[in-house]
């Protein structure tokens, strides 16, 4: 068997893995339809969303990844350093 064909069978199984992830939240969403839409980009996990003190972070509890859109980051950099890391410990 060629190095094409083990490229090819790779491809198809990443192709059948990704199938099976959607119907598995299609399926999750149908059963539970407030279940968070979003997923972790780095480990696939639901993330969640905090609200500290005005500003919106979406965590992730699993690899404790966080997201923050552009106006909360502005509102953040604002905080004395003080305040940022009372802010980060809260998270």
């Amino acid at each position: 068997m060629g190095q094409d064909k083990f490229i090819e069978l790779d491809v198809r199984k990443l192709k059948d893995i990704e199938a099976e992830r959607k119907s598995l939240l299609e399926t999750a969403m149908q059963e539970s339809p407030d279940l968070h839409f979003m997923c972790c980009p780095r480990c696939s996990r639901s993330l969640d969303e905090k609200i500290i003190s005005d500003i919106k972070i979406v965590l992730c509890e699993q690899c404790r990844g966080i997201w923050i859109d552009k106006k909360s980051l502005s509102r953040m950099l604002r905080f004395s350093e003080d305040m940022t890391e009372s802010f980060l410990d809260q998270l």
